[in-house]
């Protein structure tokens, strides 16, 4: 039954490996990704170390890792993938460990790993340059090592080792203070005793310690900066609760695809109808309250609905989902008949999974990682390779996806905060110099631009061998006779 059982485990690491590599170098830097990989570049080529000339909001573990990888592979995008992309891989594994751990049960442990391995948000998030598959990895970690035995050699090293990986989740996004209850609730059930809290202190320290050197070297804001960018803090108001949660409900449909949504009710409703045997550990009902709060937290506070905030807690929501059809599945005096009729089910579910793991792998949901993230931002970027010093870029949109797209190019990329503000700076300096572009969105949105332009005598030429399905187009500003 153990050789079974890793042998399941191998095979949804390598299903799940599988899933993945493609997006490592069919993806598109969405605009947070691309300016991350900007900010790894500044490191990596040591022309901000410290990154304190740029607008940093988040703590900088991601970027120092990616810098990592750039001096080995090059100025391409697939090199700040590379964390992401390792930590996703052993996450699987990891949430086998720890569904091991909270729950005792094998079987449980393997349906977590499956889920992790081929749900549409942890396939899509995995090759991408954001900082929340790094996070959930560490997270993962910490709890994992809080739930080993205090009586193992593994166990007492275990509080040390949960400081550190929740230390290094700090140090990766400050989202990861949320996950402190459960890990002091896992450590309370676990039966720490006052070394053991001292020790994950000291964990805790020993990866904070660069992070809050960092802070006083790049200078105030940087949290400051977190705050601001994601609209502050407040309770949401009576009139937002539905569309919040039609919109929370709506990712999470994307986020599991409807045969795990399925699985994960119908196990819930078999856990709870259950009458024999033990009734649920109190690690496992601490992950079920701990997700309900977070997700209950995450509705009725004005944050943002983004895909990216469900991915810490998909590791714990498998879990629950693993116990529950475990629980349906465990042998005991059902009859045969019924037996094989639920694992034909669930044979079944996973049999309708697979084209939407298909789609995953292929990015085609609205979630993590795309290969059309980017707008055409990378292929516009190509186009003014050879353009000489001294050309501008006038941009509005896309600033973020040209600190990355032109680091090294000769491109000055002028930001304009309206139509006028471009007209005022066209009037001192077009026809002077070198050519001059400006990028638009293929939307509404750019129309004013383009026709003050227009009344204004200025002519929009699109540079040739754009595609024209992209979501941008850049033209050549040239001046022409004022009506």
């Amino acid at each position: 039954m153990m050789r079974a059982g890793r042998l399941g485990l191998l095979a949804c690491c390598w299903v799940g490996a599988a899933l993945r590599f493609r997006g490592l170098f069919a993806n598109s830097f969405h605009v947070d990704e691309a300016l991350f990989a900007a900010w790894a570049r500044q490191i990596a080529v040591w022309r901000d170390p410290l990154l304190a000339m740029q607008p940093v909001d988040k703590p900088p573990l991601l970027f120092y890792l990616q810098a990592l990888f750039y001096p080995l592979l090059g100025p391409v995008e697939w090199p700040a993938r590379l964390p992401s992309l390792i930590a996703s891989l052993l996450l699987i594994p990891l949430t086998a460990q720890l569904a091991r751990r909270l729950t005792g049960d094998r079987a449980a442990a393997l349906v977590a790993a499956a889920i992790v391995a081929v749900a549409p948000l942890t396939v899509q998030f995995s090759a991408t340059a954001f900082s929340d598959p790094l996070l959930t990895f560490w997270l993962t970690a910490a709890l994992t090592c809080a739930a080993g035995r205090p009586a193992s050699r593994a166990g007492r090293s275990g509080p040390l080792l949960a400081g550190l990986f929740f230390g290094l989740a700090l140090a990766t996004k400050y989202q990861a203070a949320l996950f402190l209850p459960l890990l002091l609730g896992l450590g309370w059930l676990r039966g720490w005793r006052r070394g053991d809290w001292a020790r994950g202190l000291i964990g805790g320290l020993i990866a904070l310690g660069p992070v809050i050197v960092w802070l006083w070297a790049a200078g105030e804001g940087v949290i400051a900066r977190q705050w601001l960018n994601i609209g502050g803090i407040r309770p949401a108001r009576s009139w937002e609760l539905w569309p919040r949660m039609n919109q929370a409900a709506a990712l999470w449909r994307v986020a599991l695809g409807l045969p795990l949504i399925a699985a994960g009710l119908g196990a819930g409703l078999a856990w709870l109808l259950r009458r024999r045997g033990r009734s649920p550990l109190p690690e496992v009902w601490l992950v079920a309250l701990f997700v309900a709060g977070y997700l209950l937290i995450h509705w009725l506070w004005a944050v943002p609905i983004w895909d990216r905030y469900l991915l810490p807690v998909m590791p714990l929501v498998a879990i629950l989902i693993g116990r529950g059809v475990s629980a349906a599945l465990s042998p005991g005096d059902r009859r045969p008949a019924r037996r094989y009729a639920l694992w034909g089910l669930v044979v079944a579910l996973a049999l309708a999974h697979l084209p939407i793991a298909a789609a995953a792998r292929a990015g085609r949901y609205p979630i993590g990682g795309r290969p059309d993230a980017d707008g055409g931002a990378a292929a516009a970027a190509r186009l003014l390779e050879d353009a000489p010093y001294g050309t501008v870029l006038y941009d509005h949109w896309y600033s973020w996806q040209w600190r990355y797209h032109l680091f090294d190019g000769r491109v000055y990329v002028s930001w304009f905060p309206d139509a006028e503000a471009l007209l005022g700076d066209l009037a001192v300096f077009a026809g002077s110099g070198p050519a001059r572009y400006i990028a638009l969105p293929a939307s509404p949105a750019a129309r004013p631009v383009a026709r003050r332009l227009a009344q204004h005598g200025f002519l929009l030429e699109p540079l040739a061998g754009q595609d024209g399905r992209a979501a941008m187009t850049i033209y050549r500003i040239v001046p022409g006779a004022a009506e």
